[in-house]
């Protein structure tokens, strides 16, 4: 059932993986990796109404598993309820989820725009995996936030250089390098190439940077 349900998803068919998953946890309650999968699909799908019911009815169940406890973690900040998403994290005890439950902590403090909370856990997490890029792209998220364009431009550069294709990475160079007010139009127009809808998506930075720049000059 698990195989279908991976397979009606790759086709598109959404609601039908979700319904298969339904019908698999119903016929074997006692297989984790169900409740795991579904609470996935339910939060790309922005349901997280029903992702947190089924976490937490997979807790009755599975009450010590970790792997449940970040994933409701996950949806609450998927939902914007940040206090409940950060309880979750702090109960993470697995060494195996320590940098996932310290990017996530970081990353939930950002969004509370606490910088030095989230700052010291996301320098922590570089520090154990100096290669993963989206913890490199967060540091320099938040170096960029406090305004420590130097910095930021550091680990931006550093997954630029390991992903040259990254729209995310060649976005976020340019915003850096924009903010000290260094060339940057070639970033920018290599990140709407590679994806014209990260970069849709994401170009209201500029004007924030821009907004930054002619306060600094007042």
């Amino acid at each position: 059932m698990k195989n279908t349900s991976k397979a009606l998803w790759a086709k598109g068919d959404k609601q039908g993986a979700v319904k298969a998953l339904v019908a698999a946890i119903e016929q074997a309650p006692e297989l984790l990796d169900n409740y795991l999968e579904l609470a996935a699909y339910l939060n790309a799908l922005q349901d997280t109404e029903q992702a947190e019911k089924l976490l937490l009815s997979a807790l009755v169940h599975f009450p010590d598993n970790q792997d449940l406890r970040y994933s409701l973690g996950t949806t609450y900040y998927a939902a914007g309820d940040y206090t409940k998403a950060l309880d979750q994290f702090q109960q993470l005890t697995a060494a195996r989820l320590e940098n996932d439950k310290l990017y996530m902590l970081a990353s939930t403090y950002y969004a509370q725009q606490d910088y030095s909370h989230a700052l010291a856990f996301a320098l922590t997490a570089q520090q154990n995996e100096p290669q993963r890029d989206d913890v490199n792209l967060l540091v320099g998220d938040l170096f960029l936030a406090i305004g420590d364009f130097n910095h930021a431009t550091t680990y931006y550069t550093q997954v630029l250089a390991r992903t040259p294709k990254s729209a995310a990475a060649n976005f976020k160079v340019g915003l850096a390098r924009l903010a000290q007010g260094a060339p940057s139009e070639a970033y920018f127009e290599q990140a709407k190439k590679l994806d014209t809808a990260y970069f849709e998506r994401e170009k209201h930075r500029l004007s924030d940077i821009e907004r930054y720049l002619k306060a600094q000059q007042k």
